[in-house]
């Protein structure tokens, strides 16, 4: 009898798992056939930032500089950003069919909604000219993306290493920005 049992448990256990042995063998046998990757867009980051006045970096401790970190995923071909400005005591947000996700992922036109005649200077830079950025000294960055004294604005980026930095400046002396940062990437997930 304990034979008979036996067999039929180990019969039972056996018919139970050959769907997950077969889906084993199978990943096996095509371990090696290239995956087909897709292309698709994926939303990074979307921050808003506030950048004091010079004057008020300078008098109160406030910072009229931010540097963000622009975490891509691995397979990124090339990724958008959009930078939306406002006065900083204003709380302005895209609907959500306005993100520059949804824009760009329905095939919409880009567009930047400002909310102030201010500009800010924008770079691109990898994290090791970040300290001298925030400390005014000259430092190093991709001349391609900088945009200088610029309003609010859409563009893209080819540059796909791993540590790179979205770095704005506040050049006013008495006026206060927030800054609305959004990056979308697009590549082979």
């Amino acid at each position: 009898m304990k034979k008979i049992f036996f067999l039929i448990f180990l019969t039972s256990s056996f018919v139970s798992h050959s769907q997950t042995l077969q889906e084993l063998y199978d990943k096996l046998i095509n371990k090696d056939k290239p995956v087909e990757n897709r292309v698709h867009f994926k939303e990074v980051m979307t921050e808003i930032v506030t950048l004091n006045s010079t004057s008020n970096e300078m008098w109160k401790g406030g910072s009229s500089k931010t540097a963000l970190y622009v975490k891509l995923p691995l397979g990124t071909v090339k990724w958008y950003y959009r930078v939306t400005l406002m006065d900083v005591r204003q709380n302005y947000f895209y609907n959500p069919n306005e993100s520059l996700f949804s824009l760009i992922s329905n095939d919409h036109p880009l567009f930047v909604n400002n909310q102030t005649s201010l500009g800010i200077n924008f770079y691109i830079i990898n994290d090791y000219a970040k300290n001298d950025f925030y400390a005014d000294r000259n430092f190093s960055r991709y001349t391609d993306y900088e945009n200088e004294k610029t309003r609010g604005f859409n563009g893209i980026c080819n540059l796909t290493y791993n540590n790179l930095m979205i770095c704005l400046k506040n050049y006013n002396l008495k006026d206060g920005l927030k800054a609305i940062v959004e990056v979308v990437a697009y590549g082979n997930y």
